[in-house]
């Protein structure tokens, strides 16, 4: 009897914990339901509960906070840590992109388990109507401190969850820097009156965005506390120039020649956007290497005078009619202005397009002349519209086709010059990039690699080596005029020169190695990623590539990358570190992925 009454109360003691663990579990539940954002909830205590950080495992943190109401009320506020840096009130403040970190605020996590809690008194009860989050950016590595998941509840009911954005994203490099914003109103008059004090708008100094990395690359856009890195003895006594290769191979003994009258350029698709296709810039070349000069030639396109074309302002549209003044010399002052390293679409040209009637492109030249090749640049305005870009092209001499062309996306940023040329000799091939056959292989026409964070530096990311493998698993030797590194390299530092940790020996044996002039070295810029490119004219397979990290400083070395083709994310994960002897080292087999 005294067993059975032991097993009764075991049971009804674990019935009992199970419904107070089902009770947690729906109380988590509860918690964890999505909540929908009010109409100008009205009320005067907002509550922030940090909910967890970007991967920090100490501290979280916000850079400052901005808060809109009817009246424009600033915020007294407290929080329940017991530990933080920065001044508490500098949140509510208008330095909202600055890199002090006396002027940010993070909290110290003592209890993993328990979340970080802010309370904002309001002077008075009022209705709020947008609330604006600057993350932590004190640097590329302290961004992990700032909040991913946060809980907003005003006057103790909740008004939103959710997720805000990393300081560094890579998404939003070129763009000028915003915080993330909640909207609680869609009413225009208040958006505007809010427009009126929002310091976004008008006290900050206006950004506009780079058409090449030499303009992002002044020394203002760098902190002044980077460390030197550069070493006297690898430091040579003249500067180090990059050889680069030829623009155009040397012609074969038999080359191809041959007189144009007429070039035509039938663009028959584009990279799936609908309706539009597009180019930034051509360049005609002869067969000494020469540009032909633009009054040597005309140009007609079959979409005739007054089409109606579209224009692009970054990510923003509107359509519009061609005035009866311009006639057929708009097209050519577009494709031959010769500003084709840019992200204005100003310089592009842009029209509509149906697939079932291709664009033509007739160049017809004044006198015969001896055509090599066609150097272009693809439409580049934004990345959503790169995709706008041509795609399949025709290309014919004097009404005969002559080359089926693929023309290689543009990424739609500057980080290198994203020309494509195109050798009009039909007999001319890149044996070894072009796939034979069935391959298992990848293929494109760019492929890049994602520099996301070190193991530890702040200042300065770094490799030893990359290595590109074909389909046949051989080792490709990769030209210079298929690297590009953004940021090139330390050179670009104001207070660098003649480093020999160039991009260039990113191709260059030996990798596996100690010695810093073998090495590739370049600065973190605030916000924004450093990347690898690999660029190729012709859809290139590859089917392996290696990455050595770098070894004289291991916190320099890369800790996480992504990898894509032609902008399709294909592998992300972990380099590992190299050491003093050993240098870490990573294998991609794209046949497994």
């Amino acid at each position: 009897m005294d067993e059975m009454k032991e097993i009764e109360e075991n049971t009804e003691k674990v019935n009992l914990e199970s419904m107070e663990d089902g009770k947690e579990e729906d109380e988590s539940e509860e918690r964890m339901e999505d909540i929908t954002i009010p109409e100008l909830p009205e009320g005067k205590i907002l509550e922030l509960r940090l909910l967890s950080n970007w991967g920090d495992p100490n501290f979280i943190g916000l850079n400052s906070l901005e808060i809109f109401t009817s009246t424009g009320e600033r915020a007294d506020i407290s929080t329940n840590a017991t530990e933080y840096n920065g001044n508490l009130e500098s949140l509510l403040t208008e330095q909202v992109r600055c890199k002090d970190t006396e002027k940010m605020w993070c909290a110290k996590k003592s209890d993993p388990d328990e979340d970080i809690i802010l309370k904002l008194e309001l002077k008075e009860m009022t209705k709020l109507a947008l609330v604006r989050f600057w993350n932590y950016n004190a640097s590329r590595v302290h961004a992990q401190i700032g909040v991913r998941y946060l809980e907003m509840n005003f006057e103790g009911k909740g008004i939103f969850r959710g997720e805000l954005e990393c300081a560094f994203s890579a998404d939003s490099e070129f763009t000028p820097v915003m915080g993330e914003t909640v909207l609680f109103t869609t009413s225009e008059s208040i958006l505007e009156m809010i427009a009126l004090h929002d310091v976004c708008l008008i006290n900050l100094p206006e950004e506009t965005i780079p058409n090449s990395s030499l303009e992002l690359l002044k020394a203002d856009h760098l902190t002044p506390y980077r460390p030197s890195t550069c070493e006297e003895k690898d430091t040579p006594n003249t500067p180090v120039v990059n050889p680069t290769a030829p623009k155009f191979p040397a012609p074969p003994p038999t080359s191809y020649r041959q007189d144009v009258k007429v070039l035509q350029i039938e663009l028959v698709s584009n990279w799936g956007m609908n309706g539009l296709i597009g180019l930034t810039g051509l360049e005609l070349v002869d067969d000494h290497n020469q540009l032909i000069d633009e009054s040597q030639f005309s140009v007609v396109t079959s979409e005739g005078t007054k089409e109606q074309a579209t224009k692009s302002a970054f990510s923003n549209f509107f359509i519009f009619e061609f005035p009866d003044f311009w006639i057929l010399e708009f097209l050519p002052f577009r494709l031959f202005n010769g500003r084709n390293l840019t992200r204005d679409p100003e310089d592009m040209w842009l029209v509509d397009f149906d697939p079932n009637a291709p664009v033509v492109i007739t160049i017809s030249f004044h006198e015969p002349i001896s055509l090599k090749a066609i150097s272009i640049w693809n439409y580049n305005s934004s990345f959503e519209l790169s995709y706008a870009g041509a795609k399949a092209s025709k290309i014919y001499v004097n009404g005969k086709v002559i080359r089926n062309v693929l023309f290689r996306k543009a990424i739609g940023f500057v980080y290198f010059d994203y020309v494509q040329d195109i050798v009009l000799d039909p007999n001319f091939t890149e044996q070894d990039f072009l796939s034979k056959g069935p391959s298992q292989s990848i293929g494109g026409f760019v492929f890049q690699i994602r520099l996301l964070s070190t193991w530890g530096d702040e200042f300065y990311i770094g490799l030893n080596g990359i290595e590109l493998y074909n389909r046949k698993g051989e080792l490709m030797k990769i030209r210079e005029n298929n690297l590009a590194a953004f940021p090139e390299s330390v050179n670009i530092l104001p207070n660098i020169k003649n480093d020999l940790r160039t991009s260039n020996n990113l191709i260059v044996p030996p990798n596996d190695t100690e010695l810093a002039k073998h090495m590739w070295l370049t600065a973190l810029l605030p916000n924004r990623c450093a990347r690898v490119f690999f660029v190729f004219d012709v859809q290139t397979y590859i089917s392996k590539i290696v990455i050595y990290n770098y070894r004289k400083t291991p916190e320099r070395g890369v800790r996480h990358i992504s990898l894509t083709v032609d902008d399709l994310i294909i592998f992300s994960g972990e380099i590992p570190p190299s050491t003093e002897t050993v240098t870490g080292k990573l294998e991609i087999n794209l046949l497994d992925l």
